[in-house]
């Protein structure tokens, strides 16, 4: 008889033991997740580089990974792009007719898109510090640094302008390159049933950079000094969440 109580004991702690590490969710405990993301954000460009672009739009990918104490950590990438030169007109006017037409080859006009094109690789710390309607969403406050460029994007549709195809393509574009720092206000909702995760954020990004070319042919000037860049905007990220196992149940042998 007292074999059969002890069992029955040992059997009704370890039931307990189960269902209180079961039930362990989104809603009530803070949980380690890693969080793969994709984002579309607008920005508005200042200081220098303001003088070549105007707003612009971005793709992100990101991978974060948030542990029990609200630290989150990982890595962004960043596409800029958009129809944004400000005034390519100027840029290109040696290379146009009295009315602004592209002049290719025998004579036919040439169909050129000019648009801001670039990208960054940032590395990410942040920190859940104001939690809300449950322990793992509410506002993070992140801090991004890494190297990125920007430059003026052509596309010659028709490939009738030998004038604006490398190596000569590359007296036009204003390729800079440097490093840049990314500070980001969020609130994250990672959603009690795991299904809906999302985060909308507010963006600084501030960066030193420098023409590598060296020279611009519209200008017919050296280019060399070193540039302050900055943006600032939004964007909105989707995430899926992928929660640690051991953190879902525990097996009790």
């Amino acid at each position: 008889m007292r074999i059969n109580v002890r069992f029955i004991g040992i059997f009704v702690f370890s039931l307990l033991f189960f269902s209180a590490n079961a039930q362990r969710t989104t809603r009530d405990s803070t949980r380690t997740v890693q969080l793969w993301g994709l984002s579309v954000g607008a920005h508005q460009p200042l200081v220098d580089m303001s003088e070549n672009y105007r707003s612009f739009a971005s793709a992100e990918v990101e991978y974060f990974k948030k542990n029990q104490d609200g630290i989150i950590t990982g890595v962004t990438f960043k596409a800029l792009y958009g129809n944004s030169v400000k005034d390519p007109a100027s840029i290109f006017t040696n290379l146009t007719d009295d009315e602004g037409n592209f002049l290719g080859v025998n004579g036919e006009f040439a169909t050129i898109q000019a648009g801001l094109s670039g990208g960054q690789l940032l590395f990410q710390y942040g920190k859940l510090f104001k939690p809300q309607y449950n322990p793992n969403s509410g506002w993070v406050l992140m801090e991004g640094i890494g190297l990125g460029q920007h430059k003026i994007g052509l596309r010659d549709q028709r490939g009738t302008l030998p004038q604006l195809q490398s190596p000569f393509l590359e007296g036009y574009d204003r390729l800079h390159i440097g490093v840049y720092s990314n500070t980001s206000l969020r609130f994250l909702h990672l959603d009690n049933d795991e299904r809906v995760n999302w985060s909308a954020n507010l963006h600084v990004n501030l960066g030193v950079s420098q023409n590598i070319r060296g020279y611009n042919v519209d200008l017919a000037a050296s280019d060399t000094k070193m540039k302050f860049d900055a943006f600032i905007g939004g964007s909105i990220t989707w995430f899926i969440p992928v929660y640690a196992k051991q953190e879902s149940f525990y097996l009790v042998d």
